[in-house]
């Protein structure tokens, strides 16, 4: 949705990953661009792996020559720093790959758009503006700045972050007393040694 959104304005086109099979086409896909825009969800910390794959791969055949690389990252917790590393993962790849990094975009509580437009989003006040001075880069061929995302972060408070933790922790614990564990048990991989 968020690539759409930006292909909307811009003209460019979407490619999606494969889920089997060879990468090569995306690969030569991304030689052959001016500009990259990567998007995808944040599967524990970054992007999932057959995208980390993607990156492997064409890091490996190389043939880039000052590509420009943004990427997208969204996950469902609200904090970006959640999400961050994933942008960081995409830098580090351009910086070893002759790409021009030109900055991200973290959209938290991603979760909760759902396939819907970005004007449903939970914190779409702060975040529509934010993404769509984050397409204005784009466009431009300008590095888009962190504070862009960051200042459009829906954060909960103090009071719904403490229900929610404590809520998580109620399902964690049911799920382990489910199947047969004592949850209270010392960690077995902490235990110490015979």
């Amino acid at each position: 949705m968020l690539l759409e959104r930006i292909c909307t304005v811009t003209g460019g086109k979407v490619t999606y990953l494969p889920q089997q099979g060879s990468l090569d086409a995306l690969v030569l896909a991304m030689q052959k661009a001016a500009t990259i825009v990567i998007s995808g969800p944040c599967y524990i910390n970054t992007y999932p792996a057959r995208l980390i794959e993607l990156l492997e791969t064409a890091s490996q055949a190389g043939g880039f020559s000052g590509q420009k690389l943004y990427g997208i990252i969204n996950g469902g917790m609200p904090y970006v720093h959640t999400h961050r590393h994933g942008l960081t993962c995409l830098q580090f790849f351009a910086e070893q790959n002759q790409i021009a990094w030109q900055g991200g975009f973290v959209l938290g509580g991603g979760a909760m758009l759902d396939g819907n437009p970005l004007e449903k989003h939970i914190g779409r006040k702060k975040v529509v503006p934010a993404f769509d001075l984050f397409v204005q880069h784009i466009i431009e061929g300008s590095s888009s700045p962190d504070s862009l995302y960051e200042r459009a972060e829906t954060a909960m408070g103090s009071i719904m972050t403490h229900f929610f933790a404590r809520l998580l922790t109620f399902m964690v614990v049911r799920h382990i007393k489910k199947h047969g564990h004592d949850p209270d048990a010392p960690n077995w991989y902490l235990r110490e040694q015979a």
